[in-house]
């Protein structure tokens, strides 16, 4: 039987409520664990190895951009051969991801503007 390898995460409560009532009418509500919140902060422990993260965050202004702060959390938490997936492309982010010595090998895919496929080698 398929196995849930981690949360769906959503900020926004109305996206939340939205997604329950769309997995729950296909029959899916209990493979999927939706946790609303900063994804900083529940993301932190994932309850193992993940398979699939997407991060759709949004460019900030100074610092690290919010793609950036979640990679550096559930990094180590993904398991080799896991596809991350980035909707922005996010500087900081690509820069990351792209450096050989994190464990990624990446690409950015023509789909709106900079999207960005990696996939955990080591």
């Amino acid at each position: 039987m398929f196995q849930p390898t981690g949360p769906l995460l959503e900020l926004a409560p109305k996206k939340v409520a939205n997604a329950r009532r769309n997995l729950a009418e296909a029959g899916l509500a209990d493979f999927v664990d939706i946790r609303q919140g900063d994804a900083r902060q529940t993301l932190r422990e994932l309850g193992g190895l993940v398979d699939f993260v997407l991060i759709d965050g949004w460019p900030g202004g100074k610092g690290p951009s919010l793609a950036r702060q979640v990679m550096k959390i559930v990094a180590p938490q993904i398991r080799a051969g896991a596809l991350v997936m980035n909707d922005n492309g996010e500087a900081d982010h690509l820069a990351y991801v792209r450096n050989p010595a994190n464990g990624f090998r990446s690409m950015s895919l023509p789909l709106k503007g900079a999207t960005e496929a990696s996939i955990k080698v080591s």
